[in-house]
């Protein structure tokens, strides 16, 4: 018999924190670094890449709060499980599938991180490794991998229990949805994925299926004889198409052979069945199949250099080391897809064990994958296989209150129900300016909260801003946010300007910094903003201090960086982020001793993001090649 329960799953974890209150004003363009194709890719090979790409994250806040001191968190779990098969899921966490176990076989399908750790390799920087994570919407992995979904159960016609987990995803606009369901006595796990877009108008869309598994001793299997490359670069990608599984003369369907991190997106023919499986030498491994909507098949490796083995050790604090294998809608991640109005899309996945004879595992690449391709035959059912999605759902956890509020313009999910009480302080002054025609003023105190980018809420603060209760500066601060994440960054700033005119803060006077610097090239306006933002403080916010050590940094005030880090709690001079800024600083005056008090063999950068060279640049400036770096703050993920 199937069940779904909901129950504690304790592990050991990092905090997450609190997000960084100051809106993205292209901070991230890295996510979205430029690429370079080989002359080995066609004109369709290209058709969709580079299509897609966002300059802000907005409205979405960053997640960098994180640290990591790990402490005992008990996560409330979902747990669909039957005669042969134990699914572990965590709606806290954006969904992620943590564990399938197989109890006839005894063993771990996926790879199970031991800790919960964030580091900054995510679109809001916040992202976790192991088990499977559902990316929607966007490269840059999902924006609410480390947020809450809503989870509810349901029923199909056999009374066996469905789980739901769904989202409003706010960067597209879309509802996307995860039902999965375990058969009684199977040890097949099916994921139906729904996606909709109730609006008027065409949306991008993405999606991958990013699933870690062990590396050590495991070969990776596909039906292709083509892949492309993805080679890392500083802050760009390189792709090249080139036959699986070979790159620099070594097989590469043996992970632990990688020199490097690297993806490699397998090119399966069209009439082909789609999967993708890691299987040991005995021939037992994770199989994963789906319908045909999912094309893509990926496998990424941290590859056996000093930096992809640090990376693995810093994600989960063992010596454990993990590849992932994924599934995509289209055939690599530089590429994104037109998804048409009023549309709902739908693919299945099924999880299970892939078995072929261990002979076939070790024979070379096509005959192993043959020998997995019919297994594969002999198990499909995804065409048969009945998941209702639109069945009446008892909420058992809530996610945000976005949904119930974009709602109020109109659906956005036909299958997906968003109560009004899932709303909270984050949505309560946008109800406000729709209940009554204006946003409450804020004190000017502390930052906003939240951000909304609807173009109905951009006519609503233009018209309230007409008005007595409307016309003060939170109005036009938001009315700046809003043109600002249409691309009109012209209007963005006359709206901070005209906002900081009625009254100063430390928010608008900040993102008038922001676009002097990353948009207009103007250092000294972007000093001269940044610092009046910084005089109107009344307390230490970590985001603002942040901002102002990237910027003053950048635009040669060094000298009045190190006088802000010299007057800040020691609290916030720990932080590693800043400590970078204060060596970068001092370097850049050639105080080399002064720089070497902080980055040493003691340091630390909790969110050194995925092919940030930052803190080996540094070293090398500091110390010239007489001392080598530390394996432990090498990140180096390319030569």
């Amino acid at each position: 018999m199937t069940t779904l329960r909901f129950a504690p799953y304790e592990i050991m974890a990092a905090e997450l924190g609190a997000e960084n209150p100051m809106p993205d004003l292209k901070n991230v363009s890295y996510i979205h670094a430029t690429y370079r194709a080989s002359d080995n890719l066609s004109e369709e090979d290209k058709k969709h890449m580079g299509k897609g790409m966002v300059q802000t994250i907005l409205p979405y806040l960053n997640e960098d709060g994180y640290n990591r001191d790990l402490k005992k968190r008990a996560f409330r779990a979902a747990i669909l499980e039957n005669e042969k098969m134990r699914a572990v899921f965590l709606p806290e966490v954006g969904g992620r599938l943590w564990s399938l176990y197989h109890k006839e076989k005894k063993k771990e399908l996926l790879f199970v991180n031991s800790v919960f750790q964030p580091g900054n390799l995510g679109i809001r920087n916040a992202w976790f490794s192991g088990g499977v994570e559902w990316n929607v919407g966007i490269k840059g992995h999902n924006p609410l991998t480390c947020d809450p979904l809503f989870a509810a159960e349901s029923k199909n016609a056999s009374g066996e229990s469905i789980l739901t987990m769904y989202e409003y995803e706010r960067l597209r606009g879309l509802v996307y949805a995860i039902h999965a369901y375990l058969p009684e006595g199977s040890d097949k796990l099916y994921i139906k994925t729904t996606v909709e877009n109730k609006s008027d108008t065409e949306k991008y869309m993405y999606w991958w299926s990013n699933i870690a598994t062990e590396e050590k001793g495991m070969r990776v299997l596909a039906p292709a004889d083509e892949m492309f490359l993805c080679q890392y670069g500083d802050n760009a990608y390189f792709i090249d198409k080139c036959p699986a599984p070979f790159y620099e003369g070594e097989d590469l369907s043996y992970p632990e052979r990688g020199k490097r991190a690297n993806d490699f997106f397998y090119i399966v023919p069209d009439e082909a069945k789609k999967w993708v499986a890691v299987v040991n030498k005995e021939g037992e491994g994770l199989l994963q199949v789906s319908t045909p909507e999912l094309r893509g098949r990926k496998v990424f490796l941290w590859g056996q250099g000093r930096g992809g083995r640090n990376w693995n050790r810093f994600l989960q604090r063992d010596e454990r080391t993990y590849i992932e294998i994924q599934a995509g809608l289209l055939r690599t991640q530089m590429e994104h897809i037109p998804m048409p109005p009023k549309t709902m899309w739908t693919w299945t996945e099924m999880y299970t064990i892939g078995k072929i004879a261990p002979e076939k595992a070790g024979a070379d690449w096509k005959e192993a994958s043959e020998a997995m391709a019919e297994y594969v035959d002999s198990i499909y059912d995804l065409d048969t296989i009945q998941i209702p999605t639109d069945s009446e759902k008892e909420i058992k956890m809530y996610g945000s209150g976005w949904g119930a509020f974009e709602s109020r313009f109109g659906a956005v999910s036909d299958i997906c129900v968003f109560p009004k009480d899932s709303m909270n302080e984050k949505q309560a002054e946008w109800n406000s300016l729709l209940d009554n025609g204006y946003l409450p003023e804020n004190d000017g105190k502390t930052p906003p909260i939240s951000y909304v980018t609807d173009a109905p809420v951009l006519e609503l603060l233009e018209k309230s801003k007409k008005t007595d209760k409307g016309n003060h500066w939170y109005t036009l601060y938001h009315i700046g946010i809003i043109r600002y994440k249409q691309g009109d960054i012209d209007a963005a700033l006359t709206a901070w300007l005209t906002s900081a005119e009625k009254k100063k803060t430390p928010w608008n006077l900040r993102n008038i910094a922001m676009v002097y610097k990353n948009d207009y090239n103007n250092p000294e306006k972007a000093v001269e903003y940044m610092t009046a933002a910084l005089e109107e403080a009344e307390t230490e916010c970590r985001g603002l201090i942040t901002d102002a050590g990237a910027l003053y940094t950048a635009c040669g005030a060094d000298e009045k960086w190190l006088s802000l880090y010299a007057s800040l709690s020691p609290a916030m001079r720990s932080l590693g982020r800043l400590q970078l800024y204060t060596a970068v600083a001092h370097l850049h005056l050639d105080e080399k001793e002064k720089a070497a008090e902080y980055i040493n063999e003691e340091f630390l950068l909790s969110d050194i993001k995925e092919g940030e060279l930052s803190v080996s640049a540094i070293w090398q400036g500091i110390y010239d090649g007489k001392k080598e770096l530390p394996e432990h703050l090498d990140f180096r993920m390319h030569e």
